[in-house]
């Protein structure tokens, strides 16, 4: 008998999903200094993808992530619909999502049109962190308010 074992199975290979979905949102994220992965999690959507960055805007860290600046993501959905305008109804949310005070927080800015998250990206941004930055010295607190 040889001391060298047979593998008992080569290594799985997963094949690559396409990103399909709202192309030139993704190009214009993408431009703006975005990386985009694959949305593992099945929803209604004609995207399957979602892009994300770590915010340049001063924040509070998140008390998991050691150290490291907020991230924000951009999710895009496509919903096909006869009655929308071009067969299709197209928005995105951006979220900050985070934890404080051993609690998880999601904030998001949700319903909005491409051609307005291109617009306002940086605002959307800053309002985020800004929630964010003001969740801290409440996040804490253990007083009830009083009745």
């Amino acid at each position: 008998m040889s001391d060298a074992s047979e593998p008992v199975a080569g290594p799985v290979e997963r094949p690559v999903r396409p990103l399909i979905g709202c192309d030139e949102l993704r190009k214009w994220l993408i431009a703006q200094g975005f990386r985009v992965a694959p949305d593992s999690l099945s929803r209604d959507n004609g995207c399957n993808w979602y892009a994300y960055r770590r915010s340049a805007i001063p924040a509070r860290e998140c008390e998991c992530n050691d150290g490291k600046h907020m991230q924000i993501v951009v999710r895009p959905f496509r919903l096909e619909h006869a009655n929308a305008p071009n067969g299709a109804w197209e928005s995105a949310e951006v979220d900050v999502t985070g934890e404080a005070g051993s609690h998880w927080y999601k904030l998001a800015c949700y319903s909005l049109r491409h051609d307005e998250l291109m617009e306002r990206l940086y605002e959307i941004e800053a309002a985020l962190i800004a929630a964010w930055n003001a969740l801290r010295p409440n996040a804490n607190s253990t007083a009830h308010p009083a009745a």
